[in-house]
This record gives C-alpha cells, sequence and structure tokens, in this order.
C-alpha cells in the first residue's frame, strides 16, 4: 500500500511540476554517438562478453554526461542501437537484452536498488549516470519481456517478447519511462508490441517518446502531439540518410517545424553506413545542429537553451483536421478532387524523374528567375525564385511534384513540391539523385502547395559545396501551413527545399488503426478518450484537483507510515 501511494504521488507531483513551471527555457543535449560495433553482431556470445561491448559505449557515455552537465544540460539523449548497434538476430541480440519493468507501476531507481531484478547491469549505470549528474537521460536498449504461449496466444515460441526500447531516468536515478519502438525498420531481432503513447514529466515541460522510423508514421507521434498535447519529443534513431528529402537533418527538423514541438534528436554517427545527423530542433526552426558528412568526422555533443513551450504550436490547417472524423475528412478529399479536377496539365516543359524511387514530375530552372507551376495528380506545386544572372547556369535545378505511395523500404502515401539539385548539370534524369555539393545562391525562393494533406513538414538544405549539409537559419525563412519563403536576401547554396505532405488518411485507406487523429469521438474507445482527456484537461481545474488529491495522499501517507 505505501509503495503504491509514494509511486502515485511521484507521477501525481511531476505533472504538478509542469503545471506550476514558470520557466522560458531549458538546456538539452544531444549526442550522436559513433556507436562502437561488436565483432561480428551475428554470432551468439555470452551474456560477459555482451556487457563487455556495451561497457565501451558506456564509457564514452559517460564522458559526454560530464560535459554535458558542465554546459549546464539538464537533459541529454542518445541515440537508437547506441549501446550495441545493428544487424543482429533474434538469438544473437538476446545477451544484450534486460528485463525493464513498467514504470507506470513500479518504482525503482537501478542505481540504488540494482538487486531488485538479474542482469540489469546496463540500468544501473544509466540510472546511475543520471543519479551522479543530477539531470534527465535517455538512452536506447533492448528489453526481454516473458511470456506463456498456454495464456498469450502471440507469445513467441522462444517464450519472450524482444524489445526496441527507450528508458528515460531522472535526476535521482529513479526509471521514469519505458516506451516500444511501434515501427520497426526491418528489424526482425525484435517485436512489434502494442501501441503505447509513452511520456515523462520534468519541471519543464512533458516529453513524449519516438524512435526512428515512427517519425514516418501516424503512430505514435500524431496521438502525442496533438491529442495529449505534448510539445516535446525525445527522438532517437539510427537513421539511414536518404537524400534529396530524407535526410536526418532535413526531415526531422521539418517534422519539429511542421507540427510545432520541440524535438531532441540524436542520430547514431556512422557516415560510413550513411548514419549522421543529430540536432535540437523548435517550431521555428533549427536550434543547434550537425552533420559529419566524412568518414573521419567524430561525433558532437550538442548543448543549447531551448524555450518550453505550454503547448505545441502546429499549423492551423492542421489544428482545424484534427476534429475532423473520417467521413468528414473522405467527404473533404472529394471536395479537393472536384475543386482540383481540372487544373492538373503540366506545360509541355515538364519532364519525369525519379526521386527516391518515386516518379516525380520536373520543370527545370531555364532562366535566373521567375515562377513555376507544376501538377500531379492533386498536388499543385508553385515556386517563385530568383538566381544572380551572372551566377545561373553552372548547375542544374528542378521543380517537382508527387502525389502517390511510396513502396521502397515500406509503404506510406507521400505529397510533395520539391526544389532539387540535380546530380548532373547535363542530364535531367539525374533531378532526384543523390548529391551533397550545390554552390549555387538563390536570392529569394518561395514554395507553395496545394495538397489534400494539411500535415506539412517544410525543409531548406544547404550545401556548403563539398559535401557537408546544413539547415537554413530559422529567421532567413517562414513557413505559413502550405507555403515556404525566405526572407530578403537569402543568397545561400541550396540542395533541396521542400514541402513535404505525409497523407495518414490514405495511408488507412479509413480504417481505424490505432489512436486515429481522424477518428470521432464516438468511434473513439475508452482508452482513446482517457488519453485524449489526460492530454487536454490543463490549467486551473487541473491545478486544483492534483494540489487537493496530492494534499490527500500526503495525508493517507502520513498515516501509514
Amino acid at each position: 500500500m505505501g509503495k503504491a501511494v509514494r509511486l502515485l504521488l511521484l507521477l501525481l507531483l511531476g505533472t504538478l511540476s509542469s503545471v506550476l513551471a514558470n520557466r522560458s527555457k531549458f538546456k538539452g543535449a544531444v549526442y550522436g554517438h559513433a556507436v562502437l560495433l561488436p565483432k561480428d553482431s551475428l554470432k551468439v556470445i555470452s551474456r560477459a562478453e555482451a556487457l563487455d561491448n556495451m561497457n565501451k559505449n558506456l564509457d564514452v557515455y559517460r564522458e559526454q554526461v560530464t560535459k554535458a552537465k558542465s554546459q549546464g544540460a539538464e537533459i541529454i539523449v542518445f541515440p537508437e542501437d547506441g549501446l550495441y548497434g545493428f544487424k543482429f538476430t533474434r538469438q544473437s541480440i538476446y545477451p544484450y537484452l534486460e528485463y525493464i519493468p513498467d514504470p507506470r507501476t513500479e518504482l525503482w531507481s537501478p542505481c540504488d536498488e540494482p538487486g531488485r531484478y538479474n542482469d540489469t547491469e546496463v540500468q544501473r549505470s544509466l540510472s546511475c549516470l543520471a543519479k551522479t549528474n543530477s539531470l534527465y537521460l535517455v538512452a536506447n536498449m533492448g528489453d526481454k519481456q516473458p511470456c506463456d504461449a498456454a495464456t498469450d496466444r502471440t507469445c513467441p515460441p522462444d517464450g519472450r517478447y524482444q524489445y526496441n526500447t527507450n528508458v528515460v531516468y531522472g535526476p535521482d536515478g529513479t526509471l521514469l519511462a519505458r516506451y516500444h519502438k511501434y515501427n520497426l525498420f526491418y528489424e526482425l531481432q525484435f517485436n512489434a508490441p502494442e501501441l503505447e503513447l509513452s511520456y515523462f514529466d520534468t519541471p519543464f515541460g512533458r516529453f513524449g517518446l519516438m524512435i526512428c522510423f515512427d517519425v514516418l508514421f501516424h503512430d505514435p507521434g500524431l496521438p502525442l502531439i496533438l491529442s495529449l498535447n505534448i510539445s516535446n519529443i525525445i527522438f532517437t534513431s539510427a537513421w539511414m540518410d536518404a537524400l534529396p528529402l530524407l535526410s536526418a537533418l532535413g526531415y526531422h527538423s521539418s517534422f519539429a517545424r511542421g507540427l510545432g514541438v520541440n524535438m531532441l534528436g540524436a542520430n547514431i554517427h556512422i557516415p560510413d553506413y550513411r548514419f549522421h545527423g543529430s540536432g535540437i530542433y523548435g517550431p521555428d526552426g533549427t536550434i543547434i545542429s550537425f552533420y559529419g558528412s566524412t568518414n573521419a568526422s567524430k561525433p558532437k555533443l550538442l548543448v543549447a537553451d531551448v524555450n518550453v513551450l505550454d503547448v505545441t504550436q502546429p499549423n492551423k490547417i492542421v489544428s482545424s483536421i484534427v476534429q475532423l472524423n473520417w467521413k468528414q475528412a473522405r467527404m473533404k478529399e472529394a471536395d479537393m478532387k472536384r475543386v482540383t479536377k481540372d487544373t492538373t496539365k503540366n506545360s509541355k516543359k515538364t519532364f519525369e524523374s525519379l526521386l527516391f524511387y518515386d516518379m516525380f514530375t520536373f520543370a527545370a530552372l531555364d532562366k535566373p528567375s521567375g515562377h513555376i507551376k507544376v501538377n500531379q495528380k492533386h498536388v499543385h506545386c508553385e515556386l517563385r525564385y530568383s538566381i544572380p544572372e551572372e551566377l545561373f547556369g553552372r548547375e542544374l535545378y528542378a521543380f517537382g511534384a508527387f502525389d502517390g505511395l511510396h513502396t521502397y523500404e515500406g509503404q506510406y502515401y507521400f505529397q510533395i513540391c520539391a526544389l532539387v539539385k540535380c546530380a548532373d548539370a547535363r542530364n535531367r534524369s539525374t533531378c532526384g539523385s543523390v548529391t551533397f555539393d550545390a554552390i549555387t545562391p538563390f536570392v529569394r525562393l518561395s514554395i507553395s502547395g496545394e495538397m489534400q494533406t494539411p500535415f506539412v513538414y517544410p525543409q531548406i538544405i544547404l550545401s556548403n559545396g563539398i559535401g557537408e549539409l546544413s539547415l537554413a537559419e530559422p529567421d532567413s525563412w517562414t513557413f505559413t501551413g502550405k507555403s515556404l519563403k525566405t526572407v530578403q536576401e537569402f543568397y545561400k547554396p541550396v540542395l533541396s527545399a521542400a514541402l513535404f505532405g505525409r497523407d495518414y488518411l490514405r495511408d488507412t485507406d479509413g480504417q481505424d488503426k490505432g489512436n486515429n487523429l481522424y477518428k470521432s469521438q464516438e468511434d473513439a474507445t475508452d482508452k482513446d478518450k482517457s488519453e485524449i482527456y489526460l492530454g487536454l484537461v490543463s490549467g486551473q481545474n487541473i491545478f486544483i484537483f492534483l494540489l487537493g488529491f496530492v494534499c490527500l495522499l500526503l495525508l493517507v501517507n502520513m498515516a501509514i507510515f
């Protein structure tokens, strides 16, 4: 009884701290770790050997946590697969796994009570790191959960579930949150879990948890942000760049800007495998980031002041669509089709070229400045631009549109307007191909798009001309719903710029999958309603309720002890 009361007190006080907090900023840190890989990840080894491999990476974590703390960091995030790497089988990953209890039902500090569970050495190290440095620590590791086939029809033959997992430890070393990755990316060593919306509270806001491939899908990101109104996202990843539009820097920053949230994104750093690009992103753009394109580049600890957000700041189009149910959304889509039915013709100057296995309709930029329109199905794109006349023509740029199902390494619907630098100035078929270099400065750049989806993520990727990518400064361009525009005298070498629309509605084809935001209140389950309610109640009512309830529990706890 006493332990349960203390657990409930901890949870309520955490929520109350978020309500009472009166801060304008917090200091966040991310580290894009260059994971030290085992010699052979496919070989089954002993637990002792697995610990030896993970301790090598934990030594780096200790060093970076100490550095982050010395710079005033209050929270630090490490990447997906950062403790052991990737390319495992179900059997070869097993020695690296630990049983991770559910912090929603059990209060535990591995640092203070390491003997509660066997084989939890990594959790103890992470917990003690957080406690010793008095900060919030987020890491990614493997979880093993026992199951019984006699009572669980989905229990694997080996009698356990294996999950790709984020863990969060508080400044006192307590395990605060556990999140099992929902959208696996060819990770046969892990099981796909039931959808869970995992978050934790701090004095500077509530943080939701996501892992890598999750960011391309409706769940869990949109329910966390738009249903539960969580304005900070912790994002661990082992993200392999897919230029031109799906670089880690580009897409992760665009997700934060499009949905109006803070996003602390830590990506593993192995440039030889195209794993690179970490950053802290905000609703107004990138706060700090690092790419590191060469194999010789070393990862950087990124520490920055981040604005405390009371609520999310999604664009108005996104805010309005959340109120729609499926029937209304389909009607809106039908209206869009009627409106755009007769306006999809392109000029004779357009051509087609593949961009990451999707066939775009492009038009080349054939003069120093101009206005270009390109259409594909129900996506209508406009570009206004200006390049210094004396610098025009050294490189080939094209502006394109795409509306359809992407089928390479997953299936999801895109609606995109994109400006890209072509890999070969003499070959239009390379418009959409991977290239890292651009030297042509744009004085002015404006992209607008008419799309069915309200979920549009904007990005502008710059190049230094020798392979190093960066993001345009937040104050150098604006984004309003379905248009991005640079400020006067932008004069930056643009590698690509895009309005990246994700049509989640077509992903499900009208079927309920998880906590879909198009679901009407009448169709929502009790669990859906409770999660939405918990996320939306705020302000004075929750303050009065929590204050009274905490006082009551304190009295009960005192009486018990």
